[in-house]
C-alpha cells in the first residue's frame, strides 16, 4: 500500500501479498473482497484483481460489496450500482 497509495491498485497488490503468503503455506481456502465505499473505486478494484488472477492462473471465489454503502435508498443504490455493474457478462 505505501508504493501505490489508497488506489485500486494498491487495493490488490496488497491482497496478493497476502494471498502469495497463503499459497506459500499451502493454505488456499480464502477469498478475495475489494472493499471500498466509492463504488468506482471498488469496481475498478475488483477489475483489476481479475485480471491479475487470470495473468497468474488463480482462481479464487469473489466476495462482492460496497462498504459503508448506508442505510436506506442510498445505500441500495450505491450497492446495486457496485455489485450490478461486476456482475454485467462482457464479451
Amino acid at each position: 500500500m505505501s508504493y501505490y497509495g489508497d488506489s485500486p491498485r494498491g487495493m490488490v497488490e496488497s491482497a496478493f501479498e497476502f494471498a502469495r503468503i497463503c499459497r506459500k503455506l499451502d493454505f488456499h481456502n480464502f477469498v478475495f473482497s475489494m472493499k471500498a465505499s466509492n463504488p468506482v473505486v471498488m469496481v475498478q478494484a475488483y477489475r483489476l484483481l481479475v485480471a491479475e488472477m487470470y495473468v497468474q492462473g488463480w482462481d479464487y471465489p469473489l466476495h462482492l460489496g460496497v462498504t459503508e454503502a448506508g442505510e436506506g435508498e442510498d445505500g441500495r443504490m450505491k450497492s446495486a450500482i457496485g455489485i450490478g455493474t461486476l456482475l454485467q457478462v462482457h464479451f
